[in-house]
C-alpha cells in the first residue's frame, strides 16, 4: 500500500502545475509581450483553470468509461504535452492554446488526486491523506517556483520546461497505480449529497478566488517595484508554497489542537497575510505576508476537501471531489477577472489594488465560516 499511496499523492505533486508553475515569468512575459492586454497575460495563469472546469464536470462521465490508470495515462501525457509546448510559441495566442491542452490534462488528474484516497482507505486515515496530498500539492509548487525564478532568468521560455516533472510521476502510474474501476451505478451524485457539500464547495470557490490574486499579481508587481532581481521572485513565491508544504505534513497535530476552529485559524490567517502583502514597498512584510498565506491555504483547502469525504458515500467520491475540483478552479480562472473588475467598478488605481481586494473577501469569508459546521475526522493513536 505505501507504493499506491506515494502514486497516488504523487499526483498531487503535478496538479499544483497547472497555472502557478509559472507565476514568477509572468512579469518577463508581460514585457516580451509588451503590446499585449494584461488580462491575456493573467490568462497563462489562469486560463488552464477554466478547461480544467469543463474536463472535471465531464469527469463521472468518463470515469464510467474508463479505469482510474488509463484516465491518469492521458491525463499525464496532454499534462508534458501542452506544459511544454508552451515554451516553444511564439504568440501570447498560441501560448493560451497549449495552455489550455495543459488544462484537460490536469482536469482528468485533479479528481483523481483526492478522489482515490477516499476510495482506497478509511474515513479515519483520509484527514491525514489528504493533509499529505495538499503537501505534496505545495511541494510541487515549492520546486516550480524555485525553479521557473531561476530558469526565466535566463529566458522566459525555460520556465515551462518544469513540466517535465510529468515524466516521472507517469512513470510511477504505469507501474504501481492498479486499473481500478471506478464507474458508479448511476451517473449522478445524489441532489441530498450535493446540498451537504454546497457549502464547501462554495467556500473553496472563494479561497481559489483570494489566493490567486498573488501568483496572477506578485511577479509583475515586483518586477514594478524592483525589490528584488527576477531571478529572486520565484524564491520569494516558494516561501508560500514551503509554509503551505509544513502545515500540510503536520496538519493532523493541528486539527487536535484547533479542532473545529481550524477553519477560522485558516482563513484569519490568510486575511492578516494579504494585508502584509499590499505592503509591497517592505520586504519582509512581502515574506512574512507570503508566509501568513502559506499558513491560511495549507489549512484550508485539505480541511475543505476533507469535508466533502466526510459527507458522501464512498462510491460517489470521485464525482463529488469532481465538482469540488471544478470550482476550486472556476475560482482560480475567475480571480483576475473579478479583481479587474472590481478595481473598474469602483474606480480604483494601484497595482496593489488586487490584494486589498482579496483581504477584504478573505475577511468576510471568515466570518461566514460561523454559520458553516465543520466535521475533523481525526485518527486515534492511542
Amino acid at each position: 500500500m505505501r507504493k499506491l499511496k506515494l502514486t497516488i499523492l504523487s499526483l498531487s505533486l503535478v496538479t499544483v502545475m497547472s497555472g502557478a508553475a509559472v507565476a514568477p515569468a509572468l512579469g518577463e512575459i508581460a514585457q516580451y509581450f509588451h503590446n499585449t492586454d494584461t488580462l491575456l497575460i493573467q490568462l497563462v495563469i489562469t486560463l488552464p483553470a477554466l478547461f480544467i472546469i469543463l474536463t472535471s464536470l465531464l469527469f463521472s462521465l468518463i470515469a464510467n468509461k474508463f479505469s482510474s490508470k488509463t484516465i491518469a495515462v492521458t491525463g499525464l501525457l496532454l499534462y508534458i504535452i501542452g506544459g511544454n509546448a508552451a515554451g516553444l510559441a511564439n504568440t501570447i495566442y498560441e501560448v493560451l492554446a497549449f495552455r489550455a491542452v495543459l488544462g484537460i490534462g490536469v482536469g482528468l488528474i485533479m479528481p483523481l488526486s483526492t478522489g482515490l484516497i477516499a476510495f482506497y482507505f478509511d474515513k479515519k486515515e483520509q484527514s491525514k491523506l489528504m493533509g499529505y496530498s495538499s503537501a505534496m500539492n505545495n511541494l510541487g509548487g515549492i520546486i516550480a517556483t524555485v525553479l521557473s525564478g531561476y530558469l526565466v532568468a535566463l529566458n522566459w521560455r525555460y520556465s515551462f520546461f518544469i513540466y517535465l516533472v510529468g515524466i516521472v510521476v507517469l512513470i510511477l502510474v504505469i507501474i504501481f497505480l492498479p486499473k481500478t474501476e471506478i464507474r458508479k451505478s448511476s451517473t449522478t451524485i445524489d441532489i441530498d449529497e450535493i446540498k451537504k457539500i454546497s457549502p464547501y464547495v462554495i467556500c473553496m470557490f472563494i479561497t481559489m478566488i483570494i489566493f490567486y490574486t498573488v501568483p496572477s499579481n506578485f511577479a509583475i508587481v515586483m518586477s514594478n517595484e524592483q525589490l528584488v532581481p527576477t531571478s529572486f521572485i520565484g524564491l520569494l513565491m516558494a516561501v508560500q508554497t514551503i509554509v503551505s508544504f509544513v502545515v500540510g505534513m503536520t496538519l493532523s497535530i493541528l486539527l487536535k489542537r484547533f479542532h473545529r476552529y481550524s477553519k477560522f485559524l485558516g482563513s484569519g490567517v490568510l486575511t492578516i497575510g494579504l494585508y502584509c502583502l499590499s505592503m509591497t514597498s517592505n520586504i519582509l512584510l512581502v515574506i512574512s505576508g507570503l508566509a501568513a498565506i502559506g499558513i491560511g491555504l495549507g489549512i484550508m483547502v485539505p480541511i475543505l476537501n476533507s469535508q466533502i469525504s466526510l459527507h458522501v458515500k464512498k462510491e460517489n467520491m470521485t464525482s463529488a471531489m469532481a465538482i469540488m475540483s471544478a470550482m476550486l478552479y472556476l475560482g482560480q480562472f475567475l480571480s483576475p477577472i473579478i479583481t479587474d473588475d472590481l478595481q473598474s467598478i469602483f474606480n480604483l488605481n494601484g497595482m496593489q489594488v488586487p490584494f486589498y481586494i482579496a483581504m477584504i473577501m478573505a475577511l468576510v469569508l471568515t466570518i461566514s465560516l460561523i454559520k458553516i459546521p465543520f466535521s475533523i475526522a481525526l485518527e486515534n493513536n492511542k
